[in-house]
C-alpha cells in the first residue's frame, strides 16, 4: 500500500514520517522478511532502499541509528557474498546484485548522504553512521575515490589540500575486513576526520 503513496507526501508529515519509517525499518530486523525485501523486483526495493535513506537523515536520533544499522546490514551483506566472493549464492544475493546493476547509483548515494551527515550535521552519535561507511568503501573503492573528488570540488580551493590530506588519515591502517577492530578504527579515524575537516 504505501508503495501507491509519494514518498515525498509521506515525509510532508513528521508524526507519519516517523510512523512509516519505523514500520519500514520493522520489516527489515526480522530475518525472514528481510529476504523477502530483497528478492522484490528493483522498483519496490528502491522505493524502500529511499525510504531508508529518508531515515537517515532523521528525524531522531534513534531512528537515525536503527535505519543507518539497517545500512550497514545490507551493505554487509553484499561485501560479505558479492565483493568478497563467498560460495554460496542463495536467490537474495543474486537479486541484490541486479538491484546494484539497475540502480548503479544507490551506494555512492548512501556514502555521500553519509558523509554529509558526518560533517555537516551537529549529530551527538557519530557512531551510527560510521558503521555503514566502512562497508560501502570496501565494496568499491571507486565509489569513495568520486565521492571524495565530489566533495574537494564543492570547496573552496584553498581548502582542497588540508581536506585531501584529512581523506588520506580516513583509511590509515584499515585493512579490508569488517570485523570489530577493523571497524573502530575506522570509527576513530572519522572522529579525527571530522574534526580535522571542521576546523578553520
Amino acid at each position: 500500500m504505501t508503495l501507491l503513496i509519494h514518498l515525498a507526501d509521506i515525509l510532508a508529515f513528521r508524526n507519519l514520517t516517523r510512523a512509516y519509517l519505523v514500520c519500514i525499518l520493522g520489516g527489515f530486523i526480522q530475518q525472514p522478511y528481510y529476504s523477502f525485501i530483497l528478492n522484490l523486483d528493483t522498483n519496490t526495493f528502491m522505493h524502500i532502499v529511499g525510504s531508508i535513506k529518508s531515515g537517515l537523515k532523521g528525524l531522531d536520533a534513534n531512528i537515525s541509528a536503527q535505519f543507518a544499522s539497517t545500512v550497514d546490514d545490507i551493505t554487509a551483506f553484499y561485501f560479505n557474498n558479492i565483493t568478497m566472493g563467498e560460495v554460496s549464492t542463495p536467490l537474495a544475493v543474486v537479486n541484490l546484485v541486479q538491484h546494484i546493476v539497475d540502480c548503479p547509483t544507490l551506494f555512492p548515494e548512501i556514502l555521500k548522504t553519509l558523509f554529509e551527515f558526518v560533517l555537516f550535521e551537529d549529530c551527538g552519535n557519530q557512531w551510527s553512521p560510521n558503521r555503514p561507511m566502512l562497508s560501502l568503501i570496501l565494496i568499491s573503492e571507486q565509489i569513495f575515490t568520486n565521492l571524495k573528488a565530489q566533495i574537494l570540488a564543492s570547496q573552496h580551493v584553498d581548502q582542497h589540500q588540508r581536506l585531501s590530506l584529512c581523506f588520506d588519515k580516513l583509511m590509515a591502517d584499515v585493512n579490508r575486513s569488517l570485523d570489530s577492530k577493523n571497524r573502530d578504527k575506522v570509527t576513530q579515524n572519522l572522529t579525527i576526520f571530522r574534526y580535522e575537516s571542521l576546523a578553520k
